[in-house]
């Protein structure tokens, strides 16, 4: 299983929300110290579930329950200094005034209680109006993310095959004397005739200017492309080698669309095979 296939398989969503097994748990946490594309993932998926959560939670203030208690209790302290001012044949009509005059002051107290809480979610609305903005955006990121880490995943995985197919020959290209140091790497097929540009440390051509890749066959040079270092990254595929004896690779230096022959003098590595 690739990275790309182990990062879709679910086994990380199942990790961040603890459903995996101690082993599921434990080959994850491996993968992520070996491959930093996993632990970037591991990462955004943390941060999402945890903005995910931040957005729903609403609190009412602490500061609303002792106010809601101190009015109870205030009135139920007030009832009873009435109660004993009453004449015992006034109790009976006290009694009901003083149960409607509870409710009164009970409903008068959710009324208060209702406006806070409703102040406190439309503020809280507001605001998760912002970070549901804030969420959308960050996924829309997290997907762009992850399109990248595919492509890398890709290009990885092409790259691999090229490198690690046994059939492929490594020649190197070393600097001319005009040009020690330089140094290029060709990866060639004998059997499909197919050839790569791999590494290279050849500075960046001029305006107007490209390198150009030449395989020499049967003592002759012909052309298997372009190449500008400041553009693309290897293993670039080239011109499939024509029939006849390749005997080595050479580079030059010509002017951008390339040359129907080599520019010796601006010749800047060349690897015998």
């Amino acid at each position: 299983m690739n990275l790309e296939e182990y990062i879709s398989s679910g086994i990380i969503e199942n990790y961040i929300l603890g459903l995996t097994s101690s082993k599921e748990s434990q080959s994850v946490e491996t993968m992520a110290a070996m491959y930093p594309e996993i632990r970037d993932v591991i990462t955004s998926y943390q941060k999402t579930m945890d903005e995910y959560g931040n957005l729903h939670a609403v609190q009412p203030p602490a500061s609303l329950k002792p106010h809601i208690l101190n009015a109870i209790r205030r009135e139920r302290q007030s009832a009873v200094t009435s109660a004993k001012k009453i004449k015992p044949k006034e109790n009976t009509l006290f009694r009901a005034l003083h149960t409607w005059k509870r409710i009164a002051a009970a409903a008068i107290l959710l009324l208060i209680a209702s406006v806070v809480l409703n102040s406190i979610y439309i503020s809280k609305y507001q605001k998760s109006e912002d970070r549901y903005t804030d969420l959308v955006r960050s996924h829309q990121l997290l997907v762009t993310r992850n399109q990248t880490i595919e492509t890398r995943l890709e290009e990885v995985e092409k790259n691999m095959q090229v490198l690690l197919n046994p059939a492929m020959r490594h020649v190197v290209m070393k600097g001319v004397d005009k040009y020690p140091g330089m140094v290029a790497t060709v990866y060639w097929d004998p059997q499909s005739r197919s050839a790569y540009l791999a590494t290279t440390n050849l500075p960046v051509p001029p305006a107007g200017k490209a390198y150009q890749l030449w395989a020499i066959v049967d003592g002759k040079p012909v052309d298997m492309g372009m190449y500008n270092p400041a553009k693309e990254k290897g293993p670039i595929a080239m011109k499939n080698v024509i029939s006849g004896q390749v005997q080595a690779f050479a580079i030059t230096l010509e002017k951008q669309g390339g040359s129907p022959t080599p520019t010796m003098d601006q010749m800047y590595v060349i690897g015998k095979i």
